[in-house]
């Protein structure tokens, strides 16, 4: 229920980000978003979808700092707590990654044995010219994406990684059978064509 809950969040979310990029154009269209105004953003969608399927929500988040680089977001249910970490790649670097990693541990050590727990990522990255912006989908999938051809044609040659973020929350958390996606929320042009360069990306566990 909990995940089925979420497609549609992150679905209404997906909206949230095209009506943001024109709205703050050129900002959004060159930086992407702050993972603090990433993870409000979609917070509040999922605290709608919540309240439309009638399951009282609070949210809290962990650190009140507009500044601070991985936000981490609680959003408290009677029988589930949803953790919501917010991580802009504004670099694809190792450094930037394994701050997404630590960010997982800190949630995981807050977790109690009284609810269920969920976990939601989410991030968002424009591609530059370096190999390991290139390398993003195939570190958050966990391998290559199936449309290769279609970043391609937007001169973006996708490479393989030989470390992945699924390999290392199940080597570190313990975390299996999780989610991860790639989304293009933006169109060019106000058209149906895809931006390929920007990408959002989440990925969903069950952590207990």
């Amino acid at each position: 229920m909990v995940s089925d809950l979420l497609s549609v969040s992150i679905h209404q979310f997906k909206a949230d980000c095209l009506q943001l990029c024109e709205q703050h154009y050129p900002t959004v269209h060159n930086r992407g978003m702050r993972g603090n105004h990433l993870g409000k953003t979609l917070c509040r969608r999922i605290l709608s979808t919540l309240k439309q399927a009638d399951i009282p929500a609070e949210l809290h988040q962990g650190h009140h700092d507009d500044a601070l680089e991985q936000p981490i977001f609680r959003i408290e249910t009677p029988s589930f707590t949803l953790w919501i970490i917010a991580h802009h790649l504004v670099s694809a670097n190792l450094a930037r990654r394994e701050a997404l990693v630590q960010s997982v541990n800190t949630a995981c050590q807050q977790i109690d044995e009284e609810k269920q727990h969920h976990l939601l990522i989410v991030s968002d990255h424009w591609f530059d010219r370096s190999k390991a912006s290139k390398e993003i989908p195939a570190w958050w999938l966990g391998q290559l994406p199936t449309n290769t051809s279609d970043y391609l044609a937007d001169g973006i040659r996708l490479q393989e990684c030989a470390e992945t973020l699924p390999e290392c929350l199940q080597q570190k958390y313990l975390l299996s059978e999780g989610q991860h996606q790639i989304h293009h929320p933006l169109k060019r042009n106000g058209g149906d064509k895809i931006v390929h360069r920007y990408i959002l990306l989440t990925a969903y566990y069950q952590i207990r």
